[in-house]
């Protein structure tokens, strides 16, 4: 998700004393950092503005092509979704945290590349780019911001796992996976902060937690919730009320060819038990949850989610686990609408798996 904030000048300090007002502020991660920055920081492409409004997001990791870097974000945030141009200035802070002014002494790294964001209906993976880092800008290590170092290696999102993420808005924020192969529908603008257009996404992950991430988190890399060293799972791009969704990691790093840059090593989250005890180096899939089952209840969504997207209301539908019986792997819809009212659209059970409404909200990337 991105934060966007007015341009007008007469509005600028205004708004920012107002955005100071009404949420705490981190310099770290929305000020200006000496250079060479750490990620999980506010920033953007410098040409993401509009009449009325500017627009930022995360700084989310550092990836690198043999001796290349580059840092990573999404294409809404460095690539101003779809609009970018190769070579364009990506600036730390992010213009909603520079009180609009486009200031070029701000540029760390220059657009390399972007995943073009198809809204004709046609499905999208990723929503992902990547920015050639200036020399001396940039953290040659991959440190975040309160995660620090990274493991150069990655793993797929599985339910029930333990993850955190730096960014933006939100800093430091940790939850679990709630669902996974979800496919979904992300409201974007057509500019920063102006115009309407939907795009759909498969194989996504989502988190259920209304503190995970906020508006200006977009490009968020999400890793294990570990120390020292966890792999990377997934780029956070959307979101709705109290969910967040994210690009798997394998899809994004293999659009570009890139890796992680990081540690050869790496930590694994453990995994809590009913007692409430960490079950220690386990795989992430909840223990009641196996992936067969997981497996067997996605091929169900498939067969089922393109009649499931044309009801009024629904924005998408995922994998997930019971709430109150976490061996029972479920299909998930998600909608706009109160959920009250869409029980009487939405089957209860599908090929005898059984279905949960989940209230997301409308799903956007700020």
């Amino acid at each position: 998700m991105k934060k966007k904030s007015i341009v007008r000048v007469v509005l600028a300090f205004s708004l920012l004393l107002s955005f100071i007002s009404v949420q705490p502020v981190w310099p770290q991660n929305t000020g200006y950092q000496t250079r060479p920055i750490e990620l999980g920081t506010s920033g953007g492409n410098i040409n993401d503005i509009s009449q009325l409004y500017c627009c930022t997001g995360t700084l989310g990791a550092l990836v690198q092509d043999g001796n290349r870097q580059y840092i990573l974000s999404n294409n809404h945030v460095l690539a101003r979704t779809n609009r970018g141009i190769p070579g364009e200035d990506i600036v730390q802070p992010g213009l909603a945290d520079w009180a609009c002014f486009q200031n070029a002494s701000n540029s760390v790294a220059n657009l390399s590349s972007f995943r073009e964001i198809l809204f004709s209906g046609t499905v999208n993976t990723v929503d992902a780019a990547i920015a050639g880092v200036r020399v001396g800008m940039v953290d040659s290590s991959g440190s975040i911001l309160d995660i620090g170092r990274v493991s150069n290696q990655t793993v797929s999102a599985t339910l029930n796992m333990p993850v955190k993420k730096s960014g933006r808005t939100t800093r430091l924020t940790r939850a679990k996976v709630s669902a996974i192969n979800a496919t979904i529908l992300v409201t974007y603008n057509e500019t920063c902060g102006m115009g309407s257009q939907t795009a759909i996404f498969t194989n996504q992950i989502r988190i259920k937690s209304s503190r995970f991430s906020k508006g200006g988190d977009s490009g968020s890399l999400i890793v294990e919730d570990c120390s020292p060293y966890p792999r990377a799972i997934g780029l956070l791009f959307a979101g709705g009320a109290a969910d967040t969704f994210a690009n798997p990691i394998g899809d994004v790093l293999s659009s570009f060819s890139v890796g992680v840059v990081g540690d050869d090593t790496h930590c694994t989250a453990p995994i809590k038990t009913k007692g409430g005890k960490g079950s220690g180096a386990q795989p992430h899939l909840s223990p009641h949850a196996s992936q067969r089952a997981v497996e067997a209840v996605s091929k169900v969504k498939e067969r089922h989610e393109e009649t499931i997207l044309t009801i009024d209301g629904v924005v998408g539908a995922g994998v997930g686990i019971s709430e109150t019986e976490p061996e029972e792997v479920l299909i998930e819809i998600y909608v706009k609408k109160p959920a009250k009212e869409m029980k009487h659209v939405i089957p209860e059970i599908l090929e005898d798996i059984p279905v949960k409404i989940v209230e997301t909200g409308e799903i956007v990337a700020f």
